[in-house]
């Protein structure tokens, strides 16, 4: 529940509840981010946030779930911990925060890995498949 976490950090500073936000505000948050945390315990299928996050050119450390491992590899373009464990997740975010070069390294890769799923060349792969399955369709 929301609520309790609103309740318990209100008189933090450090945190700020958006609420919903559309998708525009949510680039710009993750273009000006130094770092995108995604502490996720179970239920990633796939890893789209961590998609936008290496788009908008953002490090990003995670959870080493199924899902994000779809998307993303460890030490090559993000940080991934085992789930739960708040220790190795710390040791993570201060690692990408205080190594500039590890950081950037990560960012760069992570940009690279994102653009491997822009639209324009998952529907060249696709015209590719269908061309192969179909020869007789006009190029």
């Amino acid at each position: 529940d929301t609520s309790d976490l609103t309740d318990l950090t209100a008189r933090d500073a450090r945190f700020h509840w958006l609420g919903r936000i559309d998708d525009d505000e949510k680039f710009a948050r993750l273009r000006a981010a130094d770092v995108f945390c995604a502490p996720s315990l179970h239920g990633e299928s796939f890893g789209v946030v961590l998609i936008e996050a290496m788009a908008a050119g953002t490090t990003v450390v995670a959870s080493s779930l199924d899902g994000y491992r779809n998307v993303a590899t460890s030490d090559v373009d993000s940080l991934l911990v085992a789930a739960g464990d708040t220790r190795a997740l710390g040791e993570a975010l201060a690692l990408v925060v205080h190594d500039h070069v590890l950081a950037e390294r990560l960012r760069m890769a992570g940009m690279r890995r994102a653009e491997e799923f822009s639209m324009s060349l998952l529907t060249d792969r696709y015209l590719e498949i269908y061309r192969s399955i179909c020869p007789s369709t006009p190029r």
